[in-house]
């Protein structure tokens, strides 16, 4: 997605920056990741990546600390 980056961090979880809902699903289609990796019911909705592809997938994102995930997803 044009304008949009993609970011995780070591423990798996991944977001986009700007962050909404609607670009995070975009995401992790463009990823060609499942629905069933998104956490709906977290405070601070987010995509886990699978184990087996964590090395490809975080090959295409900026590496981050879990701190920066949770202050993206909290929309600050």
């Amino acid at each position: 997605m044009e304008g949009v980056r993609y970011l995780c961090d070591p423990q798996r979880h991944l977001v986009c920056e700007p962050f909404s809902i609607e670009r995070l699903h975009r995401m992790a289609e463009d990823l060609k990741i499942a629905r069933c990796w998104y956490h709906s019911s977290s405070r601070h909705k987010h995509y886990d990546i699978p184990k087996r592809r964590y090395e490809e997938i975080s090959s295409k994102c900026s590496i981050v600390s879990p701190r920066e995930i949770l202050r993206i997803a909290r929309g600050k």
